[in-house]
Parts: C-alpha cells; structure tokens; sequence
C-alpha cells in the first residue's frame, strides 16, 4: 500500500516543514514542485490549494482526498460543488485576520474623522489648510455587517475608543462587544440609523452585489463605508455613483469586483475616498497563525479524522 501524501501547495519555512514532518510521521511530505514525480491519488491531504493540482485531483474517481486546508479565510474560489460531493473537509484560514483586518479598519476611521486623509493628500501639494473639517470617532454608531471572527475583533477595539457598535449575522445572535445585533433579514431598516457601515461578508450567492444602488440609498446621507470582506459584494458602479452624490461620505475600500482595480477606475481620483491594494490582511504574523491553525487541525484528524478549528460549512459557504 502506497505511503499517503500531505501536499503542500505553498512554501513554508524549514522549521514549519520539519514541525509538520515530525507531527505527520506516516505520511509523505510534498511540494506542488514535486508533484510530478508522486502518484496524485495517494494525496489525502492539501495544504493550501492552487486550481491546476486540486481540480486534477478531484477529478480522479481513485483519489484519497479527504481534507483540504486552505491558506485564506475565503473560500468561493474553490469548487466546493465538487467537494461537497466528494464529502472532503475543508477548513480556512478564520481568525488568522482579526488583529491586522481592525488595525486596518480603524485606521480608515481615523484617518476621516481626524482628517489625516486630506491632510495627506494636501501634503503633496504643500499646501497647508487647517479648515479641514475634523471630528471624533469617540460616539460614533457603527454596523458591523459580518460578525465573524475578524468582526469580534473589531467590535472589542472599537468599544474601547468610544464607538457604538452594532452588528448584523444570519440569525441576530448576540455577541459581547456589540450594543445590539440584528438578523440579516433586517438590513434595510437598520442601515439608515447608522453612521459608519463596515463590510465583513463573505461571497456567497446571497451576498454577491449585496450593495447596490438601492442599498446604499437606504443608508444616511454622508455615511461612512468600509469594505474588507469580498470585492464582489459591492456594485462598483453603484459605490461610484454614492460616492460622487454624496451620500457616501467616505469610503475605505480594499477589496473589489476587478482586482487591480483600473486605471481609469473614477474612484482612484476621489478625495472622499481611501483605497488600499487588498492588503487589509497581510501580517508578518499570519504564517504562525495559520501555523497554529493548521497543526491544531491535524493533530485532531490524525486522532478522529475530525477538525477542530475553522471547518467550512459547504452549504453556506463559509
């Protein structure tokens, strides 16, 4: 009987690799380098994912799979169809993102309310203008859409500056940190009682363009909005047109429909508006999380063939 094969799809470090050799005596270690010299239906597990290898061994009807444990929080680049069908495991990268997403996220929030942005953007033309309008974050109500890991962090900060924080989930469970959170089906009426809207969602079906032009009506004139869940559940066209109306206040936005975001894209040229190239996310602290995250997984699944952190729920997507 063949030697069963952990895949690694991504490069890690040599103390990592021989921390995972030692943990998965049994089993034999691979890079996606090597993987033309393996036989692929010998692969029960994947670290991290890369199409061109996965989707070769999901289509093998002798394959092995049975987990995959990918490198990010999201999961709707994958073919979960076909791993629902195949009822493999899957896990994400959930909670790795807390801190450097919130860090990111105030730091939007600051830089509008204190007026650090258009001071920034001032200081290019050495112009100095101290009329800039400036006021607190300190009482400000703030809605939470998406009160996943990264969206407990945020709410636990948030609070500590004096923000009134809300937040809306699937069923409106309550979470410490949060002043109240709604159902989802509650959006509409929630939206227009709240200064600062921040968007953790992730890409589902549901959520696809969960932004739209009428969405971004309902919501207070000169609102504040952040994006750092997926690009694809904001209507570019529509956050366009409120950021130019007005309605919109500020933007902070990291992710979008088309990344790089165009050119010639009118966001790049808004002065309400704040843009960072996707990297609300990036630590130098990820890899030892996901590390962390990771060895926690195998450890239970070389004992029961379960996971313990992080299981992705197929049906839902995430």
């Amino acid at each position: 009987m063949s030697q069963p094969i952990i895949l690694l799809m991504r490069t890690i470090s040599d103390d990592y690799l021989q921390t995972l050799k030692k943990a998965a005596q049994g089993y034999q270690l691979v890079t996606a380098e090597e993987s033309a010299t393996i036989n692929l239906d010998d692969v029960e597990i994947i670290i991290s994912w890369r199409d061109d290898l996965g989707n070769k061994i999901l289509a093998s009807p002798t394959s092995q799979l049975k987990w995959v444990q990918v490198y990010s929080a999201g999961v709707d680049d994958l073919p979960l169809d076909k791993l629902k069908e195949k009822k493999i495991l899957l896990s994400n990268a959930s909670g790795v993102h807390g801190i450097p997403i919130s860090e990111t996220v105030i730091g939007m929030l600051l830089s509008h309310y204190r007026g650090l942005h258009l001071a920034s953007i001032n200081q290019l033309d050495n112009k100095w203008d101290n009329r800039i309008k400036v006021t607190e974050l300190n009482g400000q109500s703030l809605l939470i859409v998406g009160t996943g890991a990264i969206g407990r962090q945020l709410a636990k900060v948030a609070t500590v500056l004096g923000v009134n924080v809300y937040g809306l989930n699937r069923s409106g469970y309550p979470l410490d940190d949060f002043i109240e959170t709604y159902p989802q089906a509650d959006i509409d009426r929630v939206l227009p009682e709240m200064d600062i809207v921040i968007n953790i969602l992730p890409l589902t079906s549901e959520t696809h363009y969960f932004y739209d032009t009428d969405r971004f009506q309902l919501m207070k004139d000169g609102v504040v909005f952040i994006n750092v869940g997926r690009g694809p559940s904001v209507n570019t066209a529509s956050l366009i047109e409120a950021c130019q109306s007005g309605k919109v206040g500020f933007a902070g936005i990291d992710v979008f429909e088309e990344e790089p975001l165009p050119v010639d894209n009118p966001l790049w040229q808004m002065e309400n508006v704040l843009i960072t190239p996707h990297i609300s996310g990036k630590t130098t602290q990820y890899n030892a999380r996901f590390f962390d995250i990771l060895m926690d997984n195998l450890q239970e699944y070389l004992k029961r063939g379960q996971l313990v952190r992080n299981q992705v729920q197929i049906d839902q997507g995430y």
